[in-house]
């Protein structure tokens, strides 16, 4: 069973009993050093000293979440301090922490109201938005607790607390799985706003909800008009009706409308003309969906 914030997160009934609260002070892994180095070498980031065992009992009894393993020890290692990241050591902030950890659902829920986004595992969606709603809160009450780790950015506190849980981003747009790991995310910040992956090819453990949410989910989009950058062109009724079709497939699966432009409209390629020619083809290779459909014509 999960421990949810008050109002989503119950009381832990485990904090007293976890074998890290022993008087003896755990190894710091090589790790939580090496990740702590790289954020110290950031220009404009401060690092300050970690968080005590005191300090991290206090955070967890007043928000009632448990850190992931790995993201307490980096944390007791050195505290990064910037407005991106969550002020675990001011007491006055607990409201500010509270918000934190609410918005994973407030985003989800928007998704779900406002894009109809839905996940498969979830069944069949309820026919009001209000019932959906309610039917998300109810799964996400359960999931594990996504803790917050920089800006947008989470990594699920689990039962039995792991490390190595892979790290989500959460926003408006939806659920994305970042990275591998904690340590991990964090050595791939740069400094700047473009966040790298250094999880490499590396296999990501799955996560009860937030993995499928990630994976899984689709919005609903409602079909229109595609302004189509291929309505003027002089192509045949059914392939303008295939480009059409294959617009609204990468739209509802979660592609924003600059992205599927780009994958359906290479730069460079004359949009005034639907003909086997130069135009969609380069050195024998198809360059656009387009080409792609007619490189299929019998």
């Amino acid at each position: 069973m999960n421990h949810r914030l008050p109002g989503i997160i119950s009381p832990l009934s485990y904090i007293t009993t976890d074998p890290i609260r022993s008087s003896v002070k755990p190894p710091i892994p090589v790790y939580c050093k090496t990740t702590i180095n790289h954020l110290k070498s950031l220009t404009g980031l401060d690092v300050s000293p970690g968080l005590t065992n005191q300090e991290i009992s206090a955070v967890e009894s007043s928000i009632g979440i448990s850190f992931p393993l790995d993201l307490r020890s980096i944390l007791q290692t050195g505290l990064p301090v910037g407005t991106k990241f969550p002020n675990w050591r001011s007491g006055s902030t607990r409201n500010n922490l509270l918000l934190l950890f609410n918005l994973p659902l407030l985003h989800v829920s928007k998704l779900v109201v406002r894009n109809g986004f839905w996940v498969d595992s979830w069944g069949t969606r309820p026919g009001s938005d209000a019932e959906a709603l309610s039917l998300v809160k109810k799964f996400v009450e359960f999931a594990p607790v996504l803790v917050p780790v920089y800006e947008n950015f989470y990594v699920p506190s689990t039962t039995p607390n792991l490390a190595g849980n892979p790290v989500f981003r959460i926003d408006g747009d939806g659920v994305t799985v970042l990275s591998c790991d904690v340590a991990g995310f964090l050595q791939g910040l740069n400094g700047s706003d473009e966040i790298r992956d250094s999880g490499g090819s590396r296999r990501r453990r799955r996560v009860e909800f937030w993995t499928d949410v990630a994976e899984r989910g689709r919005m609903m989009v409602a079909r229109g008009p595609t302004r189509g950058w291929w309505s003027a062109l002089s192509c045949d009724e059914r392939i303008r009706a295939c480009l059409d079709d294959a617009f609204w497939k990468l739209r509802e699966a979660g592609w924003k409308e600059d992205e599927v432009r780009e994958m359906m409209v290479m730069d460079g390629v004359d949009e005034d003309t639907c003909t086997e020619d130069e135009d969609y083809r380069k050195g024998g290779e198809v360059t656009t969906l387009r080409a792609l459909l007619y490189s299929q014509e019998p």
